[in-house]
């Protein structure tokens, strides 16, 4: 399963954990795994149009470029919920 790795400030959105392990072949289907289960979380991730300007993904450590969520990911895949640049 993949891992998304929580940063400290949005732990308090999914019961203090830091990592959550889910299934999906795709960041949007790893989401709606999470979503299912920390929908809060998720909010703060996603908004209608995708993922939220002041949230960047890096997946196995490298940023994503404006992902429209269909970044394929692999059972033994590394999420990072990170900062956006300059602090946000």
């Amino acid at each position: 399963m993949a891992v998304l790795h929580v940063p400290a400030p949005l732990r308090a959105l999914c019961g203090g954990c830091d990592r959550i392990e889910a299934e999906g072949d795709t960041l949007r289907a790893v989401f709606a795994s999470i979503g299912e289960s920390h929908p809060e979380l998720i909010d703060r991730i996603l908004d209608d149009h995708g993922l939220r300007p002041t949230m960047a993904i890096a997946i196995d450590g490298s940023i994503l470029e404006q992902s429209g969520l269909t970044e394929p990911v692999q059972a033994d895949t590394e999420i990072y919920l990170v900062p956006p640049l300059g602090g946000g």
